[in-house]
């Protein structure tokens, strides 16, 4: 077993200087039998085996936003179950396009999309039983952007226990 999600998610030492943390829950679906995402129920997480998530908001210079949803399943193929039906939920609902990065875990896939408000990338990967995805809203488009998303993802990758062979 990985590790729990809280003990995975970034605290706001490792998101880096000048980032606080404005929100974070714990939950399980004993703590939260209500609890689902915008592309699974309820009952998907249960039979997915969903162990525990933590999702956390950050503000990076007072006027960027970072959410990470850090999720532990009982065993891998929950995990890429949950992985495959989130990339599809926002490939299929105009989450942005895909932008070229490398590999973060064992699969992942970084999208962007630019409205009036700035530029979002939402970035997904998959690592043993922990599915991870972190939501960055940059106010201003800079080259670094995608740097510094995939910088937080590798810190969170690192934090994910090698299996046990």
């Amino acid at each position: 077993m990985t590790g729990r999600s809280i003990d995975i998610a970034l605290t706001q030492a490792e998101a880096g200087d000048k980032t606080e943390t404005v929100y974070e829950n714990v939950c399980t679906l004993s703590s939260e039998p209500e609890l689902c995402f915008n592309y699974a129920t309820t009952d998907e997480l249960k039979k997915w085996g969903f162990s525990e998530g933590c999702f956390s908001c950050m503000s990076k210079d007072k006027q960027d936003t970072i959410i990470q949803v850090i999720t532990t399943y009982r065993d891998d193929e929950g995990a890429k179950k949950a992985y495959e039906a989130d990339a599809k939920y926002l490939k299929q609902n105009g989450y942005g396009k895909p932008v070229i990065t490398k590999t973060i875990g064992e699969s992942s896939i970084m999208l962007m999309k630019k409205d009036s408000e700035g530029i979002t990338y939402n970035l997904l990967f998959l690592k043993n039983n922990v599915f991870a995805a972190i939501s960055a809203k940059y106010k201003k488009e800079n080259p670094d952007n995608v740097g510094h998303l995939s910088g937080l993802a590798e810190k969170i990758e690192g934090k994910i226990m090698p299996k046990k062979n």
